[in-house]
């Protein structure tokens, strides 16, 4: 009784410190980077990483909830899957509604955002812009299009700025 004792206890200490050393030399170390793989990863162009994150537009917008509330709003800045609107209507974080963005030259693009953030609730001296933060949840093709193209000519100008000499 005593071995069978003995025994199981050498192999749960050997069990233990074979897992403890892999746990210790193959952990994850601070250099490295977990990039998801999808889709629009596989499909970018290794250029486009050197994008600006945020853009300002300025794009004026309506927003149409569920509950049939429209408020007219403008998109202030904008990034490849969220954006921030300037706009004193109040909505829930969370809340789902269809964004009609009013573009110059264009028809108007249509996509479905929800609310992430909001600084609505903060005293109006504490605020340099009131708004709501979003994400796009249901952008189609041609939001990801104009997105990016806006994202494009926007790093495309400030290269020309960079490379005037002063």
């Amino acid at each position: 009784m005593q071995m069978a004792w003995f025994m199981t206890m050498v192999i749960f200490t050997v069990a233990f410190f074979l897992i403890f050393l892999t746990a210790y030399f193959f952990r994850p170390k601070k250099d490295d980077r977990i990039i998801p793989v999808n889709p629009e990863r596989e499909l970018m162009d290794p250029e486009e990483l050197s994008l600006p994150h945020r853009v300002e537009p300025n794009w004026p917008a309506t927003i149409e909830t569920s509950s049939g509330k429209t408020a007219e709003v403008s998109i202030a800045s904008i990034t490849h899957g969220s954006g921030f609107i300037a706009s004193t209507m109040k909505l829930p974080i969370g809340e789902k509604f269809q964004l009609t963005i009013h573009l110059p030259d264009r028809p108007p693009l249509q996509v479905r955002a929800e609310v992430t953030w909001s600084n609505l609730h903060l005293p109006i001296e504490k605020v340099v812009k009131q708004g709501l933060g979003i994400r796009f949840i249901g952008a189609g093709e041609d939001a990801i299009c104009l997105i990016n193209d806006t994202l494009t000519q926007h790093a495309m100008a400030i290269k020309a700025e960079e490379s005037i000499p002063s």
